[in-house]
Parts: structure tokens; C-alpha cells; sequence
């Protein structure tokens, strides 16, 4: 298989978790529902037809700095009046909320100076088109890291070929779901000074109507340093040494039923 690589960064990043309300909390990484969005972005694929141009594509997910949040109250406006319709105004009376208030402030998490590497497999005509777009620091949409406030940039890393390894001891560098473990011997060798796992539960896979598809526990290290551990399932060795775990193609997972 082959393997598209870049790396993105920002300032901020935001990636709301599907469980907070009022006060947004993020993941540590992008999803791989996230990927799916910022490469549907780089192509040119719309909102309601990126989910089902990207479904064929394996995903990957590195984490290149130590994961660090930050928190701060953000304001917002009421844009919609009395009628249910957008109205930019500051006037209390023409609000439609019960209290005619105009202002309200919510509490944000963010990320700071986020930087990942993300992993695009394949053997479609869609990731010649995306490395060539890469190479050329070329994209149809802006990216951004989570939310369309937060502008991020990017650069090709390199085409790589993807070789399937069987279960086995392996220093993963990407991060990847708690299910691929071994029962019995999947983090005896990961555990040293320095290491700091973290488990996010986390969608992996959208229907074309963004209903979520599948939740996975999702571990990393929050330090972005390889982990060694025992997998039961199959991950990938690039053409550079680096092991990476792919999600698999949506049709892989999710019978086309659903």
C-alpha cells in the first residue's frame, strides 16, 4: 500500500469531544474522522461529500510535540433575533432567548503550538492528486486545526510504501486503538521513565450524513515519543522503519449497510 505523509501545525487547535456541551473540552490528536475532513479540504471535497470521497483511504495519526492545553473564557454574540432569523444586533429587545441577553461567555479548551503527523494510504487516483497538492503547498479549502478560527499550515514529508506486519513487539510512532493490544502482553514492555500513556475515547468512522459510526479508546503518548508494545492485530512499516497503525478503510469496518 502506499502512504501520503505530512505534517500540520498551529498555534491552537480544537477538536471537540462529542460528550462536552457548554464548556467545549478537546482531544489531544485529530480524529481520524478530523483527518478525513482536512484531507477532503486539501482535495476540494464539500461538506457533504468528503466523508464518502476519503471513505477508501487508511488513516494515521503521529503526535510530533508534548500535548498542551490551555483554557480561557471566549465571548460570544447572539445572532439571532426575535424572528428566529440571523440579526447582528446589539440591542437586548430584538433578542429571541428569554433573558434578552446578548452576550454570553463560555469556557474553551484549546491546544497550544499542536503539531501532528498525519497518514493518508491508499491505492487510489485521490492520493496521487493529494501528494501532488502536498509537493506544491497547494489546498482547494483553507485547513485548520479543528475549528475554521484556528488557520493551520502544512508540508509534505514523503510517499512511502506501506508493508502489513503480523501480530508481534513493535515501537509504535503513531497512535492507535486499545483493541489492536495483546490481552495478556500488549504494555509490559511500554511501562519506563518518561512515558506518559493517555487513553481518549474518540469517533473513528461517519456515516455520509456525519452520524457517528463507531467509537474507539484511542492511546497515545502525550510526550509524542515511539511506545513498544504487543499488537494482535496487523500494523504497518513504512519504507523509512517508522510502524504506524492504519484505521482501515471505512468498508473495511462498516458493513455499506450502515
Amino acid at each position: 500500500m502506499k502512504v501520503v505523509a505530512f505534517d500540520l501545525w498551529s498555534d491552537y487547535g480544537h477538536f471537540r469531544r462529542f460528550f462536552t456541551t457548554s464548556s467545549p473540552l478537546t482531544y489531544s490528536f485529530p480524529p481520524p474522522t478530523a483527518v478525513r475532513g482536512i484531507v477532503g479540504a486539501i482535495l476540494g471535497k464539500g461538506r457533504d461529500e468528503y466523508l464518502l470521497a476519503t471513505s477508501g483511504l487508511a488513516i494515521g495519526v503521529r503526535v510530533l510535540t508534548a500535548v498542551k492545553r490551555v483554557r480561557w473564557g471566549q465571548n460570544f454574540i447572539f445572532t439571532k433575533g426575535t424572528s428566529g432569523q440571523f440579526d447582528p444586533t446589539l440591542l437586548a429587545q430584538r433578542k429571541g432567548n428569554a433573558q434578552g441577553m446578548v452576550r454570553t461567555q463560555v469556557k474553551y479548551e484549546y491546544l497550544r503550538a499542536p503539531r501532528f503527523r498525519l497518514y493518508v494510504g491508499g491505492n487510489s487516483a485521490l492520493l496521487e492528486e493529494l501528494e501532488a497538492l502536498l509537493r506544491e503547498h497547494r489546498t482547494h479549502y483553507t485547513v485548520s486545526m479543528g475549528l475554521s478560527e484556528l488557520l493551520a499550515d502544512f508540508s509534505y514529508v514523503g510517499t512511502y510504501g506501506a508493508t502489513a506486519l503480523p501480530p508481534g513487539t513493535y515501537e509504535l510512532v503513531s497512535v492507535f486503538p486499545v483493541e489492536i493490544l495483546d490481552p495478556e502482553r500488549g504494555l509490559e514492555n511500554v511501562l519506563r521513565s518518561g512515558v506518559k500513556l493517555a487513553k481518549e475515547r474518540a469517533p473513528v468512522y461517519l456515516a455520509p450524513d456525519r452520524t457517528p459510526l463507531l467509537y474507539q479508546d484511542v492511546v497515545l503518548e502525550m510526550g509524542g515519543q515511539p511506545v513498544r508494545v504487543t499488537v494482535s492485530e496487523k500494523v504497518y512499516r513504512l519504507d523509512n522503519g517508522d510502524v504506524v497503525y492504519l484505521w482501515p478503510p471505512v468498508s473495511t469496518l462498516i458493513p455499506a449497510s450502515r
